[in-house]
């Protein structure tokens, strides 16, 4: 049986320790969402003309206006949820965030985001080169988890990583008679001499990490409620392992459904409201353990201005990141504007990304991770100035 002491010894390569670093949760929007129907540019009024059909209506103006947030911005009401942690100061937006590399197809774009580069020659997710630099010595199969069925690229790489469903489906699929034995004949194939063997052996740690929780002893706490979805589920199992102290430094978790092309309003609508209940259920069940977490939140691009004859939205570029936790200089939502009118778009029709989300990240990795190699996580890419969206 492989246990945590039998794991670590595998691992001989020195690396520096990264202690006191946040817990950092990576959530992708997966499908573009629309950012100016999320955060609701509606001082620009360039956005009305844009969207006569699908716009959020201005604050005070009707019972599903937007939320006032700083007399320029206005929350989606779906997104209500979040209003308190704004107003505590412990959520921010960037907007016009993004990257011009984009082409409007999913896939690669995606690709990109998570592997923090342009460069196809690259692999690994920048997730995982940040979690392959360091080592602590207290550091667990659950260093990096995956709250999803496969690891994603932005974990593509990671030395040690465990993906998961959720922890009730977690474990090898065979008889209970069986699956000691089966898992001792598999040890015998992974020996630890490769970056495969040394995932292998996280895997099979975790099995038994996690058979070990009870989560009765690690209830919702704060009168919390996470949605009855596959989203609010996963959160809800996250929450779990970090009060367990299994050891998660870092979390990966998607929630997709975002491509909203036809019938937009009607679409995102639920949508946006699992995904803030979600992190709202989450910010609340941590409580003060919220001091040392950070979420971030990413799509790949954004929605076209202007919107399209089935009452939807197409691809875009610039969007909207979110940021949430203890370290995060909230209530506030950054951004250099760049305007809606026709001579302030790029492409054929798209919000100007005036903020790279990769100067998001590499401010969050300086004053919250404790790390700085700026060009090995974005190795094509030379970070400016930070935007001051998170404390030190």
């Amino acid at each position: 049986m492989v246990t945590r002491r039998n794991f670590l010894q595998l691992n001989t390569n020195a690396k520096p320790e990264n202690k006191g670093a946040d817990i950092l949760i990576y959530v992708f929007q997966r499908g573009a969402a629309d950012g100016l129907n999320l955060v609701v540019p509606y001082g620009d009024e360039d956005y009305y003309a844009n969207r006569p059909n699908i716009a959020i209506a201005k604050p005070n103006s009707s019972d599903d206006a937007a939320l006032d947030l700083d007399g320029f911005f206005g929350l989606n009401p779906a997104l209500s949820a979040l209003l308190p942690i704004y107003q505590n100061k412990d959520l921010a937006m960037v907007h016009a965030c993004g990257s011009l590399g984009s082409d409007h197809s999913h896939f690669k774009t995606q690709a990109v985001v998570d592997r923090g580069t342009i460069d196809e020659t690259i692999s690994s997710g920048w997730l995982a080169r940040y979690a392959n630099s360091y080592e602590n010595s207290d550091s667990t199969a659950f260093k990096s988890v995956a709250l999803s069925k496969s690891i994603p690229k932005s974990l593509s790489g990671a030395q040690q990583v465990v993906a998961l469903d959720n922890i009730a489906s977690f474990a090898i699929k065979a008889p209970e008679s069986e699956s000691e034995a089966i898992q001792n004949n598999l040890l015998t194939l992974f020996t630890g001499q490769t970056s495969l063997d040394k995932v292998a052996q996280a895997t099979f740690n975790g099995l038994e990490e996690v058979d070990s929780i009870n989560p009765e002893d690690f209830p919702v706490e704060n009168e919390a409620v996470y949605p009855n979805s596959g989203f609010g589920n996963r959160f809800k199992d996250l929450a779990l392992l970090i009060k367990s102290g299994i050891g998660v430094e870092t979390a990966s978790i998607d929630i997709g459904g975002w491509d909203t092309h036809n019938d937009e309003n009607a679409a995102l609508a639920p949508l946006a409201q699992d995904f803030a209940e979600t992190l709202a259920a989450f910010y609340a069940d941590m409580g003060d353990r919220m001091q040392n977490i950070t979420v971030i939140t990413l799509t790949e691009f954004g929605r076209r201005v202007a919107e399209n004859g089935s009452g939807g939205t197409d691809h875009g570029t610039g969007n909207v990141l979110f940021a949430m936790g203890g370290g995060v200089n909230g209530g506030q939502v950054f951004t250099d504007w760049p305007g809606l009118r026709v001579q302030d778009l790029v492409g054929p029709g798209d919000l100007l990304p005036t903020t790279d989300y990769r100067t998001v990240i590499a401010e969050l990795m300086e004053k919250r991770m404790n790390y700085s190699n700026h060009q090995e996580l974005f190795p094509d890419y030379e970070v400016p100035e930070y935007l001051g969206i998170f404390n030190s």
